[in-house]
């Protein structure tokens, strides 16, 4: 029996049943993690990426409405203000109360200067008309120069780069925002494993989370051991592969789709749920807190069912071996990789 078997078989029982695109079970309560805080965070979460104004309110609305608990934002996204309207009717209206969701944001690598933290911080926290954050994050480990365009369109002399001290100097001023009561917690994303090791080194507060890139064509096992090791808590996004990546007919050499993935469509026909499910429900059976995606009402309710497919040591064995890793060489916004470098 593998370790992963194990792990699968002594993790309890999801739900009575599978949970099926045809047939309906009782849906189980959302399990938590506790971080080095204390808190209990929601495993599953909806992430507000690329939801564009005019679609997130709806979306993030839906989402509390059925039940969903944990909901991710960053500035740079830019609809925080959108989703601090949801948020005002949800919790005015009764559907839920703020001390029952947790919301994370991320500090933006233009807002790095010591100066600009905390005002970076407030200005979240007025657009999503909230009085605290539950976790607030540092969202790359680089900085840009202030006011830069948005990501994807930053020019190279924009982009001031990453220095050990840098990152250190922004942490001591997000670790101010705790004592100010601004945010409860506060993380990093996106640091490569020397980077994450290196910058252990350097802080006193310890990271509570570590929010990256996992899937099954990117399973991040070494940065899984690193968080374990050193009690941060890694959390995934993009569970379904990276949206941004280019498509097979522009990148020769690009990895294959998880949608795609054929063992994956067999524990999925297996289990009467959909790919996307089966996905999401490997990394919360092995305890990964995880964010989902989508401004769709069917497919938001289907990615948090995905809590209630039980999958067998088999499955997750089978979805754990390893995959066709990302091409070398390319960007790490498009290959997967994160940390801002190259890959490889």
């Amino acid at each position: 029996m593998s370790f992963l078997t194990k792990v699968a078989r002594g993790m309890p029982r999801i739900g009575a049943a599978a949970t099926s695109r045809h047939h309906h079970c009782e849906s189980s309560a959302m399990k938590t993690v506790t971080l080095n805080t204390g808190a209990e965070m929601p495993m599953l979460g909806l992430g507000t990426w690329l939801s564009k104004p005019g679609e997130v309110h709806a979306s993030v609305s839906e989402a509390l409405r059925i039940g969903y608990n944990h909901i991710d934002c960053a500035h740079v996204y830019y609809n925080e203000n959108e989703i601090g309207v949801a948020f005002d009717a949800a919790f005015s209206s009764g559907v839920t109360k703020r001390e029952d969701v947790w919301i994370t944001s991320k500090l933006w690598c233009g807002d790095f200067a010591p100066e600009d933290v905390g005002p970076a911080c407030e200005r979240s926290l007025k657009d999503l008309q909230i009085p605290y954050l539950d976790l607030y994050l540092m969202h790359w480990p680089i900085r840009i120069r202030k006011g830069a365009a948005e990501p994807g369109k930053i020019d190279p002399k924009d982009q001031l780069g990453y220095s050990r001290d840098m990152v250190v100097e922004t942490w001591r001023e997000m670790e101010k925002l705790v004592d100010r009561g601004l945010v409860r917690a506060i993380g990093v994303s996106n640091f490569t494993e020397k980077k994450l090791f290196n910058f252990l080194e350097d802080i006193k507060t310890k990271p509570a989370v570590h929010q990256v890139e996992c899937h099954p064509y990117f399973q991040q096992g070494r940065m899984k051991e690193l968080c374990q090791k050193t009690g941060i808590q890694f959390q995934s996004y993009s569970p379904l592969g990276a949206p941004d990546r280019p498509p097979r007919n522009v990148e020769v050499n690009a990895p294959p789709l998880v949608m795609e993935d054929p063992q994956l469509a067999e524990i999925a026909a297996k289990h009467g749920c959909s790919v996307a499910q089966v996905a999401i429900a490997w990394q919360y059976t092995l305890g990964v807190p995880l964010l989902t995606k989508s401004v769709n009402a069917e497919r938001i309710a289907q990615n948090l069912a995905a809590k209630d497919v039980h999958l067998d040591g088999a499955d997750i064995d089978a979805i754990s071996h390893p995959r066709s890793p990302p091409p070398t060489g390319l960007p790490c916004s498009r290959s997967g990789r994160t940390g801002g470098e190259r890959c490889g």
